[in-house]
């Protein structure tokens, strides 16, 4: 009868010892100090993580009393296997409970990034503290936290919002360009048509321009240099300047002498002003940039051609 139940006490030690560490494993980590004034609970957000989720750990250190009654050392990382820190964050919250007492609580979440499927652990944390009162010093201690990693879930919200921006950006790639063809297109006809007649200077380097200088052209670089040489070519010939071989600065000088509007001055001043700079510099010219300075010399030459209409007009009046 004696060893009958001995045997039975033996086997019921036996399955608890077996059984107990895997259900600790499983659960959250709660301890106590000797005391049990002060409590240590560990847990993660979710014991089963997609690859591309994260696991969130939270650590709570409470006790009853207010916030300053316990001295927290400083916690040290958790030592992980298949985890990634990415980041943490730490709060103190100070409680009135339904009694009127009072419970602080100390909370400290981290943020970990698996690195495989399979299975992540979380070891065991330990917490020092003491009591200011009276210097007692203790730890506290968790159980080591098991996470399943499983395989990664479609990130469609992601997706669709790339896709979004790709349709949005080739909406505006492609008004742009249709916009440079279409004028580009209307001024070759309107030079074929006024082929056969008597243009003057400035129409003749606006066609210039037109068949010259693509604006669609990819090598923004060479456009700015034939831009470059457009201006200064119809300079020479319209006012007998040489602009050619001038610097900016005797450019300006010599149309300060002609008759020319303050606005169309200040204009070609400001266009030299960025052929230099983009010249010296040796950067990469900008498309904003390059078109301001093309917008700047068609709108100059356009005046130019139109005070040249208008003096036509008047002489045959006349």
């Amino acid at each position: 009868m004696k060893k009958s139940y001995c045997k039975k006490m033996m086997m019921l030690i036996w399955f608890v010892s077996l059984v107990l560490p895997f259900h600790m494993l499983a659960s959250d980590s709660l301890s106590m100090s000797a005391d049990q004034q002060i409590l240590l609970n560990t847990y993660v957000e979710k014991s089963k993580v997609p690859l591309n989720g994260n696991v969130i750990l939270h650590i709570e250190v409470s006790w009853p009393g207010k916030l300053n009654r316990y001295q927290i050392e400083p916690v040290s990382q958790p030592i992980l296997t298949n985890l990634l820190l990415e980041g943490s964050g730490s709060e103190n919250r100070l409680l009135t409970l339904e009694d009127g007492s009072l419970k602080a609580i100390k909370a400290i979440t981290y943020r970990f990034r698996p690195l495989e499927m399979g299975m992540a652990y979380i070891d065991g944390i330990v917490i020092r503290y003491s009591e200011r009162e009276t210097g007692d010093e203790e730890n506290l201690s968790s159980q080591r936290i098991m996470i399943e990693i499983l395989e990664s879930l479609p990130e469609r919200s992601s997706n669709r919002f790339q896709a979004v921006i790709y349709i949005v950006l080739f909406i505006i790639f492609f008004g742009i360009t249709t916009y440079f063809i279409l004028k580009y297109f209307q001024k070759k006809k309107q030079v074929r048509q006024n082929g056969n007649s008597e243009i003057s200077l400035a129409e003749s380097y606006l066609n210039k321009l037109t068949q010259e200088v693509d604006p669609r052209g990819t090598n923004l670089s060479e456009m700015i240099i034939r831009l470059s040489k457009i201006l200064r070519d119809y300079l020479d010939q319209d006012f007998k300047i040489p602009a050619k071989e001038l610097s900016t600065e005797e450019i300006v000088s010599s149309l300060k002498n002609i008759d020319l509007e303050d606005v169309d001055l200040e204009n070609l001043a400001a266009v030299f002003e960025k052929l230099d700079l983009i010249k010296f510099s040796g950067r990469t010219v900008d498309p904003a940039e390059f078109t301001n300075i093309y917008g700047a010399i068609e709108n100059f030459l356009i005046k130019r051609k139109q005070q040249y209409d208008s003096e036509k007009a008047s002489a045959k009046e006349e």
